[in-house]
């Protein structure tokens, strides 16, 4: 099953102009299997979420991106937003206690472009000193395909996942109807709660795949390298 972990929409997030319907009825026509809306710090009511699944017949889930002191985490499992959160270390408690499960977002977004205000180039970043930062010991995954990234972002965040042995996503991090399910997480096993997209990110079970048009029908492909990673990726003992 084909979901997009990484979405944001106008009910809940300022700065996105997709109606939730809106992005059913695209995903349904990508051929996607289902999404988790990501708000920025906050967390849809359970309630709306299982009316708007069950009126569209699509799976339609929940989680966050909670902006912490480490950069952007994805977080599945929360039921609300906790005051504290924006400390990882706390998220990562917080978390741990819901049950739930973490992944990093878009770690290495702007790493290699110069600061559009001061023109200054960022510190060459190597493998072995960027898999050392604080925030990859507190996540059980990476956004190895975001669709807002940079090609050379995404690149470097597959090496660095490959490296930590963390499980691979893929997420649009899409805000209006453009974009949506141009990455994606491809799961072993069928999908039909957060409480399933959290076991399967926990053990490894999925990777990111990406968005091809062959003739006039869209598809799901994992790149050459992630289908690598995948192979070699060892299963974390629960």
């Amino acid at each position: 099953m084909i979901f997009d972990l990484h979405i944001h929409t106008s009910w809940n997030s300022a700065d996105s102009n997709l109606h939730p319907v809106e992005l059913i009825q695209e995903a349904k026509r990508l051929g996607l299997d289902g999404v988790v809306v990501t708000e920025h710090d906050k967390c849809w009511d359970r309630f709306l979420v299982r009316d708007l699944a069950a009126e569209h017949q699509f799976l339609f889930l929940r989680g966050m991106e909670v902006s912490t002191d480490l950069g952007h985490i994805l977080v599945y499992g929360l039921e609300e937003y906790v005051s504290g959160i924006r400390q990882a270390e706390k998220l990562r408690k917080v978390v741990t206690d819901a049950g739930g499960a973490m992944v990093v977002a878009h770690p290495f977004r702007r790493a290699f472009t110069a600061d559009f205000q001061t023109g200054e180039k960022p510190p060459p970043l190597t493998l072995e000193t960027a898999i050392q930062r604080p925030v990859f010991d507190l996540v059980d995954g990476v956004e190895v395909c975001n669709g807002a990234s940079a090609d050379r972002e995404n690149r470097f965040a597959m090496d660095a996942c490959e490296a930590l042995r963390l499980a691979p996503t893929g997420g649009s991090d899409a805000h209006s109807d453009l974009g949506i399910g141009c990455y994606a997480t491809q799961f072993d096993e069928a999908i039909r709660t957060e409480a399933d997209v959290i076991a399967a990110l926990k053990q490894g079970r999925c990777r990111a795949v990406v968005l091809q048009k062959r003739d006039t029908v869209w598809t799901y492909e994992p790149s050459h390298r992630v289908a690598k990673f995948q192979r070699h990726h060892k299963v974390p003992q629960s």
